[in-house]
């Protein structure tokens, strides 16, 4: 067993996160189990797959309609950004709502490049991202966001690490409930390091609120649990791997957390295969910004 500290994907401020990696059993002398991936591998997966589910409650509120959609609206529905300092645009104006509801036919909002510092940390969100009515002449509640080279970039100690959003989520939501898919939809990484990576997924999400009829249109996220099931593809350096994800127990989002991921309990299981082998990757989170990473 191997067990070191690593920092943070992307939080607001410094956290203690423990990575033990466990090399696979042999059980049997006469045919060793080759690990699908590495241990260094396993490492920057476990990284993505905490960013990546960080990443399904960014902008999961955000909707509004009938001309009254505001770029501060926008602005806090993603974690960490201060509505005061980051004015992003919106296209067209005025936004149009057909039928009334809480999600208009269709606006652009563009990210100039919103930098804002939590704790002594600096981050920066720059691109666009679309929301979309799929019913634009049904009064439901029914959303689709289209992320456009959606950026999010940290600086930590003078090193850079980022990760960019391209597809398209699909949602639907009460003030209980929020139930989210995705089909195709990829994240490109890029590791303090230098080193890249990209993860496309094919997920369903569930976010279910602590306190019933907390979820409230262009608002913070309150806290809650999330579950996520589906498949994936991982493709670090020359190598690429086959995903089978869950969550048991399932994830619970802390809003009051001051440091990313903002989980404290719950686990992601992650079956990897690669060239016919197989290896487990378990993320497993226990406090505000803490998770250990395991690889059997």
């Amino acid at each position: 067993m191997l067990s070191m500290p690593f920092r943070r994907w992307l939080p607001a401020a410094t956290a203690a996160i423990a990575l033990v990696l466990v090399a696979a059993c042999n059980h049997d002398s006469t045919a060793p189990n080759t690990p699908a991936l590495s241990l260094d591998e396993a490492r920057s997966l476990g990284e993505a797959m905490t960013a990546d589910a960080q990443g399904e409650l960014e902008g999961i509120t955000l909707s509004d309609g009938g001309g009254m959609f505001l770029p501060s609206m926008a602005a806090t529905a993603f974690d960490g950004v201060d509505p005061t300092t980051c004015v992003p645009t919106l296209s067209p104006s005025p936004v149009v709502n057909s039928d009334g509801d809480r999600v208009p036919d269709s606006v652009e909002i563009t990210f100039p490049g919103c930098a804002f510092a939590e704790g002594a940390e600096a981050d920066t969100i720059r691109g666009a991202i679309d929301i979309i009515d799929p019913t634009p002449t049904v009064t439901d509640h029914a959303v689709k966001t289209v992320f456009k080279d959606f950026t999010r970039i940290e600086v930590e100690d003078g090193r850079k690490r980022s990760i960019v959003l391209n597809g398209t989520r699909q949602s639907s939501r009460d003030a209980n409930v929020i139930s989210q898919s995705e089909t195709n939809f990829q994240t490109t990484y890029t590791f303090r390091d230098g080193g890249t990576a990209s993860h496309t997924r094919t997920w369903a999400v569930t976010f279910t609120a602590d306190v019933p009829g907390s979820i409230q249109p262009d608002a913070p996220l309150p806290s809650g649990t999330l579950s996520i099931n589906g498949t994936s593809t991982w493709t670090r350096n020359a190598n690429t791997y086959s995903l089978t994800v869950s969550t048991d127990p399932v994830l619970h989002y802390n809003a009051s957390c001051t440091v990313r991921p903002k989980f404290d309990s719950g686990t992601v299981h992650a079956m990897v295969v690669r060239a016919g082998n197989t290896s487990n990757v378990t993320i497993q989170f226990t406090a505000c910004g803490q998770y250990t990473v395991t690889r059997s």
